[in-house]
């Protein structure tokens, strides 16, 4: 169960990840189509919108999936909250990873993105809400590095084009200026 729970996520998330893919692409196009009609079609626009497409889906799949992984972590937060109702004490560093791994066992999206956790020295009380913040933490500082990579990564997809199109325009303007000549010549009359 665990396993067809997993693969309904990871389809669901790269589906939306290409969903989100497909709209910044035509967004960006239409971008450079206002900027200037001739960018979209020169090769380097293919090019780098191939590349571009594939390091998206992949960031907005990764993105969509911390998403949904964050939010289970309310879920998780109540259950530990259920685990540690009879314990009491501070937890050691295998003690709290045994109690992130049943965390993980039950919620199998979080087990996904975080591995290895430490919380040694807190009280068993406090466990539910120590896991909970932290791993709230990580999720949203993880989301906003997908975006940040999302935003690196359209700049360099409209930089490059734009780039490649104002070389070819000025090494245009330059072969103009050379091979055409004015078919008068002067002559000083005095």
């Amino acid at each position: 169960m665990i396993f067809f729970s997993l693969i309904s996520s990871a389809f669901s998330s790269i589906f939306y990840g290409v969903i989100i893919t497909v709209v910044i692409m035509a967004i960006l196009y239409a971008v450079l189509k206002y900027i200037n009609d001739g960018i979209v079609r020169s090769v380097p626009f293919f090019a780098t919108g191939v590349v571009l497409a594939v390091l998206l889906i992949i960031q907005c799949s990764l993105m969509v999936g911390a998403i949904q992984a964050k939010g289970t972590v309310e879920a998780a937060q109540i259950y530990l909250r259920q685990m540690s109702e009879d314990y009491s004490g501070t937890v050691g560093a295998q003690d709290s990873q045994e109690i992130f791994d049943q965390v993980t066992e039950r919620f199998p999206l979080i087990g996904t993105f975080i591995g290895y956790t430490d919380f040694s020295g807190y009280k068993i009380s406090e466990l539910p809400e120590v896991i909970a913040g932290t791993v709230n933490d990580y999720f949203t500082s993880f989301i906003w590095h997908r975006i940040l990579w999302i935003i690196g990564f359209v700049f360099i997809g409209c930089l490059v084009p734009m780039l490649y199109d104002n070389r070819r325009d000025n090494s245009i303007q330059k072969l103009s200026r050379k091979t055409i000549k004015p078919s008068y010549k002067k002559y000083d009359d005095f």
